[in-house]
């Protein structure tokens, strides 16, 4: 397996390539064309797929699933679509992609369903979802030369007294009617770290390699591998794992329940929780492996971005196990791509819109499709019908996008012609039910008015803080956030008039996967709520995010 020499002219490319929460990437080529699949947990629309010919440049082209044939309804935070796999179907070019849909983790009996559907083209039309297991999650799908396939699943242990969380398994697929051999473990782990998870099997030269994560998805994160002469073993780990890892000195973290572990934040690494790996053989021969990393605010180990989506150069050694191009096992911020030059209009990160076209796919909302009956955009700008609070598990008609960047301004002009104090709607820094700072418009029977105030939610205190409330007059009102490394900003503007600032600086460091647990990260948006009759209309006549 000799390691190509990178032929100029060549560029150099700033991980992670995909930054904000673009979690768990999986990375495959068909022809000339590379795709790289991504979690979105309880964000609608489900799994993004981000393009590229190049592996230098970058651009979110759609989602597997945009209509109701999953229901996330309910779903608690950080739950909902986990760790997609996609792949290509060697003899036919057809996509596959299996996910997992997490339901509940109440007391650490996840809860989960997974599910593969399939499409020809990137873009769809994607099967209806077919049901295949439930025993764990992080399931992937194999194409072996013969045409078996074999989904691979990490087993999900809950007994007392049994190593948690458990046996990767493999099962027999057969897509002509949909059925399952019964599960065989296959590994245990190629490391002691423990919080083994994400399996995905390749076979290079006549091997099965093994591909998993160790380490749970923090601090302590690794990228592993072992191989076998079968699918079904049995498997010989690598003695170099983890092979890609921010937190390299070795460890014995098996049946340690905390995933964060913080302990093992490393401070001479420029990336962190590097993990969660996924095999490339580029179109020149050379490999990659996509993987998840973090980059906590400076001085902090708050990764209020979240998780997001990174490659590295490998090559395969003598003895036949993947190594760093770049040497050592920590992730490199620069990797060179061979053949490439970067795309500086395409690698821009705004999104600004008045709403006048269909919403970018950078778009997302909680927990349900997009549906014209509560979000809709008209030549007037985006109308959001009013629904549940910001707090709710179903019906939130919030529209955002991935905050990708420590530093951004974000704008909004809503007319919104608040009558309860029931009604709200305005501009949003949104990282849960529970965590968000919301800069909204609303009404106050005391002042027979309409105000605006800072609302700020955190997990624990119970109950919103309201800071900042002023009576506004009727008409149009600006709203901002100036984001600045983790502190937030926010001011109000009529038409005409001055900027006012609305309720100080605020630290965003409380909604973080750091500080919840939470496996997501901040995004920015725009959202109505009417808790009492499910009906007042927010125009939003324009938004940008802007870095």
């Amino acid at each position: 397996m000799p390691h190509t020499v990178p032929a100029s002219p060549s560029a150099v490319v700033r991980n992670p390539i995909i930054p904000g929460f673009n979690p768990d990437p999986v990375i495959v080529r068909r022809g000339d064309d590379y795709y790289l699949a991504t979690s979105t947990f309880e964000w609608f629309p489900a799994v993004q797929f981000h393009h590229s010919t190049d592996l230098a440049n970058w651009s979110l082209i759609g989602h597997a699933i945009t209509d109701d044939s999953i229901d996330l309804r309910g779903i608690p935070a950080s739950g909902g679509v986990w760790a997609p796999c996609l792949t290509v179907e060697p003899s036919t070019g057809r996509f596959y992609l299996v996910f997992s849909v997490m339901k509940s983790q109440e007391a650490e009996v996840f809860d989960v369903d997974n599910y593969i559907i399939w499409a020809d083209d990137i873009l769809g039309p994607w099967s209806k979802p077919l049901y295949v297991n439930s025993l764990g999650f992080d399931s992937s799908l194999f194409h072996d030369d013969d045409g078996t396939k074999w989904l691979v699943t990490l087993e999900w242990e809950t007994r007392p007294g049994h190593e948690h969380p458990g046996w990767i398994v493999a099962q027999q697929f057969d897509p002509e009617d949909g059925t399952l051999t019964d599960p065989v473990r296959i590994h245990y782990g190629s490391t002691d770290r423990g919080a083994l998870e994400a399996p995905h099997l390749y076979k290079v030269d006549g091997r099965y390699y093994l591909m998993t994560a160790e380490g749970g998805t923090g601090y302590g994160h690794g990228v592993c591998l072992a191989r076998a002469d079968s699918p079904l073993g049995p498997y010989e780990s690598d003695p170099g794992s983890p092979f890609i890892t921010s937190s390299p000195e070795p460890y014995n973290g098996r049946n340690y329940r905390d995933f964060l572990r913080p302990e093992f934040f490393n401070p001479q690494a420029s990336m962190q929780k590097a993990g969660h790996g996924s095999l490339l053989q580029a179109a020149d021969d050379n490999w990659y492996v996509a993987h998840l990393s973090s980059r906590p605010l400076p001085g902090t180990t708050s990764s209020v971005l979240g998780r997001e989506s990174s490659l590295q150069a490998v090559h395969w050694d003598d003895d036949g196990w993947l190594r760093m191009t770049a040497g050592g096992v920590l992730p490199q911020e620069y990797i060179t791509i061979p053949g490439a030059t970067i795309d500086e209009e395409r690698s821009s990160l705004d999104v600004v819109t008045d709403f006048r076209t269909p919403l970018s796919p950078h778009f997302a909302v909680p927990r349900g499709p997009i549906d014209e009956s509560w979000c809709a955009p008209t030549q007037n700008g985006l109308e959001l019908r009013g629904r549940d609070s910001l707090h709710s598990r179903f019906d939130v008609s919030l529209v955002a996008t991935r905050l990708r960047a420590f530093e951004a301004t974000a704008e909004a002009e809503i007319e919104f012609d608040a009558r309860h104090f029931a009604h709200a709607a305005g501009l949003t820094v949104y990282y849960d039910i529970k965590n968000y700072v919301f800069a909204r418009i609303s009404w106050s029977e005391m002042e027979n008015s309409r105000t605006i105030a800072l609302v700020i939610a955190r997990s624990g205190p119970g109950i919103d803080e309201v800071i900042g409330e002023v009576t506004i007059a009727d008409g149009p009102v600006r709203l901002r956030a100036e984001i600045t490394q983790g502190d937030l900003r926010f001011a109000w503007q009529m038409a005409g008039g001055q900027w006012s600032e609305l309720g100080g600086v605020v630290g965003s460091q409380f909604m973080s996967d750091d500080a919840i647990s939470g496996f997501t990260g901040q995004f920015v948006g725009v959202a109505a709520v009417d808790a009492a009759n499910k009906s007042t209309i927010a125009r939003v006549k324009s938004f940008g995010l802007t870095y």
